[in-house]
Parts: structure tokens; sequence; C-alpha cells
């Protein structure tokens, strides 16, 4: 064991930087801070980007079809949507075709302020990924893309939505 503290603060320690999941774990605490830090200037989390990306690919979606979306428990999309609307962001109006449930849409303020956040989200993007050339970017994009798209397997939606998914089907 080494008597002297290590001293490099920016350089990762030999018996960390082995370990890919360590380097991806350290990579992600860092870039979600660095996004969240740019979405605060607009009065945004993380969480409601997320929900303005996905409501205007989707709009009108219900805030269940939403929580599925963008997988979090339906009744913590809730809140997230209060302070949305709350904002102007979002409008909650009568579903068309479905007279129990609310259809999301954005308003002209949320439409404006997703597009200032996704500039940031670029300029986020563009500082993280700066060491690497656009050859590297997509390789990482591609294998990251993968490795999330298999991760579904060991990390299982949140127990709200399995749960009211096994009531439905008890029911029928």
């Amino acid at each position: 064991m080494s008597e002297e503290p290590f001293s490099a603060p920016h350089t990762l320690h030999s018996a960390l930087s082995r370990n890919t999941g360590y380097l991806v774990s350290r990579v992600g605490v860092v870039a979600q801070r660095r996004f969240a830090q740019r979405m605060a200037t607009l009065g945004l989390t993380t969480r409601m980007w997320g929900v303005l990306n996905v409501l205007e690919a989707e709009q009108p979606i219900t805030q269940q079809a939403l929580a599925k979306a963008i997988e979090t428990d339906p009744s913590s999309i809730v809140a997230t949507i209060d302070q949305l609307e709350r904002d102007d962001l979002v409008q909650r109006r009568p579903h068309p075709s479905d007279r129990r449930a609310n259809a999301l849409h954005m308003t002209p303020a949320g439409e404006r302020t997703l597009r200032q956040a996704r500039k940031l989200a670029r300029e986020a993007q563009e500082e993280l990924l700066g060491p690497l050339n656009d050859d590297e970017r997509q390789q990482l994009h591609e294998l990251l893309f993968k490795l999330a798209e298999d991760a579904e397997r060991y990390d299982p939606p949140p127990l709200a939505v399995t749960e009211q998914s096994s009531k439905r089907r008890s029911r029928s």
C-alpha cells in the first residue's frame, strides 16, 4: 500500500480505470451533471426535457402513455406535468377518444423552450464528446444504444408499471 496519497486530481487511478462499468458510470455522472446544469438555466429538469421531447413527437398523448415512453412510474410523472403546466409549457386537454383521460399538448412557449433546451443539450454533448472524432462518436453512440437496449433485461420497468399491468391482466 502506498504511503503517499494519490495526488493527480484529474487522472483516473489505475485500480479504477481497468473497470469498464466504473468508466461508464463516471462518464454518466459527469454527463448528467453538465446536462442538468444547462437545463436548469431554462428552469427544466432532465425529466422535463425528456417529457418535452417525447411530447413533441407523440402529442397528443396521455400521462400514462408518456410515463411508459420515458420509462418512469406513472404516479411520479404527475408532478412533472403539473410543473410544466404551471410554467405554461404543456396543456392538459380532454382526450379526443377517451373521455376519462386528458391529452397532453405542448404550448408555443413549450415549443420555444424545447428548441432552446435542445441547443443546450447539443452544447453539453459537444463538450462531452470533444475528444472524439466523428467516427468514434458514431461508434460510441451505436455501442451505447446497443447496451441501453439490452439493459432492460437487467433493469425491469418501475414497479408501479409492472403492478398495473398485472392488475389489468388479472381483470381480463
